[in-house]
């Protein structure tokens, strides 16, 4: 289902029936939806004040994206693209890399990539050289570029909301539209796959520049395993998708925190928060892809399976 062609009844429709049918089996204590591709604050809004009428109770903590106003949090809509720069920046110190003498290109002009390539240009000081996006008309992909660097505030503002680039407004400004797999193989230091899942596949991965030291995935499961073994080879520093992505749900489970306090904190507040937690995420990780001499996504799991059992443990389960 493409919700460009629903009219805003269907789609408000189509986001209640989806809630009643799930009511049993989601809850503020028990399963938290969070916005995806395709979804805007208003759904998030329309699905939580569906719960709240079955419920019998006004329910924000029910799903998170919500809009700000009606049970939402501020640094929402940029939490998972400047997430994202938080652990290239963290990467790019541990490589010995300068921010501001770098360059990154992205694969996607959704909203993780948008925030991403203002993060890159804005927070770290370095050149965007392209974005790439679907176009929804021509039913094919793009890559966008500009020989000085793109400009993600202009592009956004002549995007639309499903993240497709007017590419006429684009060629106007003096952009130059390539095919949509351009981007891979640009000549820049660090590559965010921001995107859909496997985009760096066995073949698509021969086609990554050797000027690449940073593979940040922004996307769910953007490289699949036959290319790992390939970036390992080559010394690519990988910065896995459940650590490089996870800026999302962690603002996601701070505006769980704000609608249980009933009490809302500042844009600033939210993105120092975002900051410090990812920053300690990556540390965590790094900490033990060196102690353990493994790769960062392996680390990342080690990690993560070890909380789970610590947990299991502290509660007698195991």
């Amino acid at each position: 289902m493409d919700p460009a062609t629903l009219s805003v009844g269907e789609k408000e429709r189509l986001c209640r029936a989806y809630v009643r049918t799930l009511s049993r089996n989601i809850g503020p204590r028990q399963d938290v939806p969070a916005p995806d591709v395709g979804t805007t604050p208003q759904m998030m809004g329309w699905m939580m004040d569906e719960y709240s009428r079955i419920v019998g109770q006004y329910t924000p903590g029910v799903i998170t994206g919500k809009p700000v106003g009606g049970g939402g949090s501020l640094g929402r809509t940029e939490a998972t693209g400047f997430g994202v720069i938080f652990t290239v920046r963290e990467a790019m110190k541990h490589l010995g890399l300068t921010p501001s003498e770098c360059s990154v290109a992205l694969q996607g002009f959704g909203n993780v990539a948008q925030y991403a390539s203002i993060g890159f240009k804005e927070i770290l000081g370095g050149k965007v050289v392209c974005v790439s996006c679907w176009d929804r008309e021509d039913k094919v992909s793009y890559t966008f570029s500009k020989e000085d660097g793109i400009d993600p505030w202009f592009l956004k503002s002549i995007t639309d909301q499903y993240g497709t680039i007017n590419k006429e407004k684009a060629r106007e400004a003096g952009y130059q539209v390539e095919d949509g797999g351009a981007w891979i193989s640009k000549p820049v230091d660090v590559l965010i796959p921001a995107a859909l899942e496997g985009q760096i596949n066995a073949e698509t991965v021969r086609l990554i520049n050797p000027s690449v030291k940073i593979l940040a995935e922004g996307a769910n499961g953007p490289t699949t395993p036959e290319a790992d073994v390939v970036l390992n080879e080559r010394g690519i520093f990988i910065v896995p998708d459940f650590l490089c992505n996870s800026g999302g749900v962690t603002v996601s489970y701070f505006e769980g925190v704000q609608n249980d306090m009933n009490f809302y904190w500042t844009r600033e507040e939210v993105l120092e928060k975002l900051n410090n937690n990812m920053t300690t995420a990556f540390k965590g990780v790094l900490d033990m892809s060196t102690q353990q001499n493994v790769s960062m996504r392996d680390a990342a799991y080690m990690v993560a399976i070890h909380k789970v059992v610590k947990a299991m443990e502290l509660r007698g389960w195991i």
